[in-house]
Formats: structure tokens, sequence, C-alpha cells
């Protein structure tokens, strides 16, 4: 039998692919929250809270703080936070996604993105060099960020009353590291993240991006048009993994699917079919997503609609039931994370001196 799927749902109105209708707007509090609750009442797994700081208009929230408020108003549902490596200094990125995977108690995530956009670059100091100068400072920001989450065992804190010890010096530790781009002493000064490490996802659009994922990510999200270009892309991620002695079944493969469901018109509804583009009745777009899915592999897939909260009603009451229906949807089972939802083991940490345990997903 074919394995259920997750779902993601990729929110980014600000962005140049994805906008509104006039009933949703991305500043009121109370709509951001009625969506967020639809999606995890839905079976979504995740919510991907993606940001740019490129165009000045239209104005946008960070998306972090987004990620934050929506936690205090979800209890289920993963919430991954985009930010770009060439516009963030290490600790204090690192530190963000720990906060967030705190205050979500263990349901974060940490969208990486890497590269200048305009104007972006005058405003941060950024050139627009080559990609390969951003995915190197990418690759420095994420080693030291993996050193800075475990630089706290997780019995470091005693909190012992009697004697007044808070915390076990010896548990916490320094990272010292000193980079082509950065020199970071460590440690945080935040607690080891619930999930010991946050969820790294990346977009994967190319041979770099996808060598990036096989690397770093935990969610690997294949950005391609047809199932060919998409296995390709996952061929592309698991051989750099195998290629840093990562174990394979430790990177979640999605694709994106941008739906038009019914008559949208207000959507567009393509006039040239790509496998990533699903339409027709409820039915007929989950033969097309179990399709693409098998051709793929995939173990799941990123909702990324052009026209946001249109046709979505119609994707959670007809869509998600059928693909339930088919037993093609990964449900929640009752994880309290988003690495246990996504059936990814808890990283042991580095600085610990204990009997070996198993690898980190993002060894």
């Amino acid at each position: 039998m074919a394995k259920p799927l997750h779902l993601g749902f990729l929110y980014a109105p600000h962005s140049g692919h994805q906008t509104h209708d006039e009933s949703f707007d991305p500043l009121n509090p109370i709509h951001l929250t009625s969506l967020a609750q639809d999606l995890e009442r839905t079976g979504f797994a995740f919510l991907l809270v993606d940001d740019s700081v490129g165009h000045a208009e239209p104005a946008r929230n960070e998306a972090f703080t987004t990620a934050s408020f929506l936690a205090t108003r979800t209890h289920h549902i993963g919430l991954i936070a985009a930010a770009n490596t060439s516009y963030v200094e290490p600790y204090n990125v690192t530190r963000l996604a720990a906060s967030l995977d705190h205050v979500t108690h263990g349901r974060a995530g940490w969208l990486v993105s890497t590269g200048v956009a305009d104007p972006a670059g005058a405003n941060y100091g950024q050139a627009a060099v080559a990609p390969d100068v951003h995915y190197q400072r990418a690759d420095e920001i994420l080693d030291i960020a993996r050193r800075l989450w475990d630089s706290w065992e997780d019995d470091a804190f005693i909190r012992d009353k009697q004697s007044g010890v808070f915390v076990d010096g010896p548990k916490i530790h320094p990272i010292d590291h000193i980079g082509p781009s950065f020199r970071v002493k460590g440690p945080l000064n935040v607690a080891r993240p619930p999930q010991g490490q946050v969820i790294v996802a990346h977009r994967v659009v190319d041979r770099r991006s996808a060598d990036f994922a096989g690397r770093h990510a935990d969610i690997a999200i294949l950005g391609a048009e047809t199932a060919g270009n998409i296995a390709a892309l996952r061929d592309n991620v698991l051989a750099a993994a195998r290629g840093v002695h990562r174990d394979e079944q430790h990177v979640r493969l999605f694709a994106e699917i941008v739906p038009f469901i019914g008559p949208d018109h207000a959507a567009g509804t393509p006039t040239t079919r790509v496998a990533n583009h699903v339409s027709g009745t409820p039915t007929e777009i989950v033969d097309q997503i179990e399709a693409l899915a098998n051709a793929a592999t995939l173990d799941g897939l990123v909702v990324a609609p052009r026209l946001l909260l249109s046709g979505l009603d119609a994707l959670s009451r007809d869509v998600v039931p059928e693909l339930a229906r088919r037993q093609r949807l990964r449900s929640g089972d009752g994880s309290a994370t988003l690495r246990e939802r996504l059936s990814l083991a808890r990283p042991c940490n580095i600085f610990e001196h204990k009997a070996p345990c198993q690898a980190s997903t993002a060894a």
C-alpha cells in the first residue's frame, strides 16, 4: 500500500507568486489566526510562514514574529518561519529559532533561504556576489546553529533549591567558532530546543540548492513543475546526503503543488498542464496528487495556492477528506513535536560524552 503523505501549507501573501482576495488581510491578526486554525483542524502538518526583505511594497510582518504569535493560538500544527542567511547573524537567528521551539513546545522550524534580493542588499550591506558565495555563508551559519543548539546539554539545568545550584557548568559548552565570515564564542543563551535541533527546511530548485538541502535540511521542498524534474531534484538531494554520510531516511521529501479546484476563474487555471498544477474535481485532484507522489516517491506535499483563501475551503472540505479516505493522509497520531510528527528521531547532542546514539538528522 502506498504510504500516507504529510501536508504543509505555504503562506506567502506578500510574494510575487501569491496574492490574496479581498476577504483576507495579511496584516489582520484575526484573519491570520483563522487561517492557521483552519489548517490545523484540517490536518496539515505545518504552516510555512514565508518572508522577504527585498521589495518594500506591500508591507509585511517578519516571519518569526508571526510564527510566535500563531504559537499562542494553535496547539498541534508545526510553524516554520523563513529567514534569509544572507541577511542574518548566526547567533541571532539561532536564538530566534530556539526560542520559537520553546514557545511552541517543539513545533518550530526554520525555512532557510539565501541570496541577495533588490533592494534589500543596500539596506543590509550585502553585495550581489555569485550564488556560491551566499551558499558558503549559509553553510557556515547552519554549522554554527547546529552547535549553538547543542551548547546546552538536555540535563544542564539542575534547579536544586537545597544546594542553590541552578545549572551544571560542565554541561554548558562554548563553541569557539572561527570561520571565513563569523567568529562566535557561544554558548547560546537559550536552553537546548525541545526538539534537540529545530527542523530545517530548504527549497530545492537546482543542483546547488539540492546539495545544501542534502547536507542540512530535514525537509527538502522540491520546487519543479514536472514529475521527472521533481524526481531529478530528489535524486540530487539524496546523493548529497549520502556524500556527507547522512542516512537518506533522515530527509523528508516534499513537492510544491498549486491547486486549482473546480471553476476557480479568479486563480486562473493554467492552460498548459504541468505535474505540480493540480486542477479539476476533488477526485481528479487527488488522482493527480497520488500520481505525482508515487512517481517522485514523496513524503509529503506543500500546498502553494496562487490566490490565498480562494479554493481553500474546497480543499479542506473535499480534497483532504478524499486523501484521508484513500489512506493517503498522515495524521498527527498524537505527536507532541514537529520532529515526531515527521517521524524524525530527536538528535543526540554533539557535546555529550555518552554511549553512541542515533546520528543527528543533520549530520
